[in-house]
């Protein structure tokens, strides 16, 4: 409960009510670029913002959350009240029942509940570095990092797939998709608010990512096939030959991960697909088989982290 012991306001509201405008049919660009705002649909995904944005109370780390609005029905209201209780400055709007939801927002996609968060900047690599120097480090611990990445549904898959192995926080460069977006976080699950993120401007990328090294000794691994990447199992067949701390990097699906990375990773980590030779292979061979970068980020992440203790 909050300290003062403060319920949040329980609103009841018919479907016309204008104070439920900024629940209909907005669209991501408007919700961020006129409404300084963003939403987080289904109650699962609600709940995880609620509790993260208490954690971070205590905790903080970046970027900064902030419920602004709740619209519910009566049963997912009863169930995050737990959690609503924590944010008297709330305003939670209850609706009748979910077929009012969907007259409200025009679409099904709310499970029964969607919030609208306060849009703040993105965490910066101040914030980041930051918290990675208060914070206790891992016996192994990594950091992913989004090159290029502009697929909402690999952005949000690859953080879903980062929280899920234990990755300690994500860096994203200059163009990577925003990760707050309303279909990426629903692909994520919500786990877009669980783990620490950032994104790196022009000038800082891809140099934040030598200068994580230097300050806090993370080796880069771009996770890419190249003539000379090394395959994952031959790079992990030595635990003790895994660097403590890693930065690894995946790439946009068409381009890969970017020259400068390249230039800058201490190993290149490649997924083996199928061996030379075969004849499945000769018939791709103008073709070769891949992995889509949210199944390979699971592949690389699993086999760095999964004999982690």
């Amino acid at each position: 409960m909050d300290p003062q012991g403060a319920l949040p306001p329980v609103i009841d509201v018919a479907v016309d009510d204008p104070r439920l405008d900024r629940f209909r049919g907005v669209r991501d660009r408007e919700l961020r670029g006129t409404l300084g705002l963003h939403a987080i649909e289904s109650e699962r995904v609600v709940r995880r913002f609620l509790a993260a944005a208490l954690r971070r109370r205590a905790h903080p780390m970046p970027p900064v959350l902030e419920p602004h609005a709740l619209l519910v029905t009566p049963d997912a209201c009863e169930r995050l009240a737990d959690l609503t209780a924590h944010f008297p400055a709330l305003a939670v709007y209850r609706c009748s029942d979910e077929r009012a939801l969907h007259g409200i927002t025009g679409y099904t996609m709310h499970s029964g509940a969607i919030l609208l968060g306060v849009r703040h900047d993105d965490g910066s690599l101040t914030d980041l570095d930051a918290w990675l120097a208060r914070t206790p480090h891992e016996p192994r611990e990594l950091l992913v990092a989004l090159d290029g990445i502009t697929q909402t549904d690999n952005v949000g898959a690859i953080f879903r797939n980062a929280a899920s192995f234990g990755a300690r926080a994500a860096i994203l460069s200059p163009r990577a998709s925003d990760p707050f977006l309303r279909k990426t976080l629903r692909v994520s699950m919500g786990r877009a608010l669980n783990i620490p993120w950032c994104r790196a401007d022009a000038a800082e990328w891809p140099a934040c990512l030598d200068r994580l090294r230097r300050d806090h000794g993370y080796a880069i691994v771009a996770a890419e096939d190249t003539p000379d990447a090394v395959e994952l199992a031959r790079f992990t067949a030595v635990a003790r030959s895994i660097p403590a701390r890693m930065i690894v990097v995946f790439g946009a699906e068409q381009d890969g991960v970017s020259r400068a990375v390249l230039d800058l990773a201490d190993a290149v980590v490649k997924i083996p697909m199928l061996r030379a030779g075969s004849a499945l292979a000769r018939d791709l061979a103008d073709d070769p088989p891949s992995l889509n970068v949210s199944i390979a980020s699971a592949v690389m992440l699993h086999g760095l982290l999964a004999d982690a203790s």
